[in-house]
């Protein structure tokens, strides 16, 4: 109705004009050479009116034409425009009833009509319902695919580092990973992936610099950093010392001692280095700044080894050389069972039934009752007072042992890492929670 309207009033304005045209009064007179020429002012309104009309209408027609390639081919492009959403409205109605096959048929549909740029859906569509096809289809086959549009490469990246670590190759992983970096540089939460790879593939080097990045893009915090920067230079201690490269591993404990200096594996790693080297003084300085904060066992132990060599002829004092440093956990189990152990091998039975009885009060583990045998085999040699200790040390608990925590199993030795499982870092010095569990004297 509005439209019949406006075409009306159009007409009127149009009839409107040319009427007021027309009327106008005057004349027109045009000469040229014998020629005159007399024109109604009116008529030649008129025709000028509509000659702009005509040149009006004409170049209209003419755009059309010439604009009509351009408007044909934007007009196909919102049909498959359209196309492609209905594909793709019809793909996630496919995907959520099940339907794999035809969701992957209509998602590729999709893409067929939508433009690059708004692929992504399309391609995440395909490769979801090809990941539900089981059997179909290479499972890297969805990930590749999502490689083709920059919005879902990430993911693409991320699913194919999974299926390599799944099937055990972690060098493709840790390549993918690191490729996945350097795409994406400002993804700083790809670092921690690439950061436990290079664990897994044991590249500790490699894995210090990671680390280094992660801290400092807050990644990782400090204090984890530092909890596994020296577990790794233990571990490339340990891989230099196998080699006989006695000086680079002695580089690599001190760093680890350097981070923490009271890390029981690195501590007891850099003294016997130390030790092996015949600096007994470095190592008597870095046992005992340990030992004045940390009771462990192996600290108060290799003390007591640190003692210079005993002449021919001469009593051990090894037992007066744990009892000088004894004063610093007063009450200890595990300073009583030292003290009994370097009592017994100095032949001071006395001061070793004392101490084992001190040890068993502050808690019978089954060492304290194996050094009860020990003492009873080379003093009284009762059969069956040695059976009653070893009945004893039978049923006892270990004490406290390495633990991991994630595998269950103990460990007599701190290794960096746990196999067959890999896991990096987790030995805990603790109490086991089943006796009944695994031990193991190294992992």
């Amino acid at each position: 109705m509005i439209r019949t309207l406006w075409y009306l009033v159009k007409i009127s304005l149009v009839l409107g004009i040319a009427t007021y045209l027309a009327t106008l009064p005057g004349e027109v007179v045009l000469e040229w050479q014998a020629y005159h020429v007399t024109v109604q002012m009116g008529f030649l309104a008129v025709s000028a009116f509509i000659g702009f009309l005509i040149l009006v209408i004409v170049s209209g027609v003419a755009y059309r034409i010439v604009s009509f390639p351009r408007n044909y081919s934007r007009y196909r492009q919102q049909r498959r425009h359209e196309k492609g959403y209905q594909a793709l409205l019809r793909s996630l109605t496919s995907a959520a009833m099940g339907d794999y096959k035809n969701a992957r048929y209509l998602a590729h549909r999709a893409q067929k009509f939508l433009p690059e740029a708004e692929s992504g859906l399309p391609l995440l569509l395909q490769a979801q319902a090809i990941r539900e096809m089981d059997g179909e289809s290479d499972v890297d086959e969805p990930y590749q695919m999502l490689l083709k549009n920059a919005e879902t490469s990430l993911l693409g990246l991320q699913g194919l580092i999974q299926n390599a670590i799944l099937s055990g190759d972690l060098a493709k992983a840790l390549l993918l990973s690191r490729e996945a970096v350097k795409k994406y540089p400002k993804n700083y939460q790809l670092l921690r992936a690439v950061y436990d790879l290079e664990i897994k593939n044991r590249l500790w080097n490699d894995a210090l610099i990671t680390l280094d990045q992660a801290v400092k893009h807050k990644i990782i915090t400090r204090d984890d950093a530092d909890h596994d920067r020296v577990a790794m230079y233990c571990a490339l201690g340990d891989m230099a010392l196998g080699s006989d490269r006695k000086e680079e591993a002695l580089a690599f404990y001190q760093k680890a001692v350097g981070v923490n200096g009271y890390f029981v594996p690195a501590v007891t790693r850099l003294t016997r280095l130390y030790q092996t080297l015949d600096q007994r003084k470095k190592a008597e300085a870095v046992i005992l700044k340990a030992w004045k904060r940390i009771d462990h066992p192996d600290l108060i132990s290799l003390w007591g080894d640190l003692m210079p060599p005993v002449k021919s002829g001469q009593v051990s004092p090894r037992f007066k050389r744990i009892e000088s440093v004894a004063h610093f956990h007063k009450g200890s189990h595990s300073v009583y069972v030292a003290l009994a152990r370097a009592a017994i091998e100095d032949g001071l039975w006395g001061d070793a039934r004392a101490n084992l009885a001190k040890a068993e009060k502050s808690g019978a583990t089954e060492d304290v009752y194996r050094l009860w045998v020990l003492l009873e085999e080379m003093t009284e040699r009762r059969p069956d007072v040695i059976r009653q200790w070893l009945d004893r040390a039978y049923q006892s608990p270990k004490g406290a042992m390495w633990v991991c925590p994630k595998s269950g199993r103990q460990y007599t030795v701190w290794q960096a890492v746990i196999e067959p499982e890999g896991l990096f870092n987790t030995l805990e010095w603790r109490e086991p929670v089943s006796s009944g569990a695994q031990i193991l004297l190294s992992a």
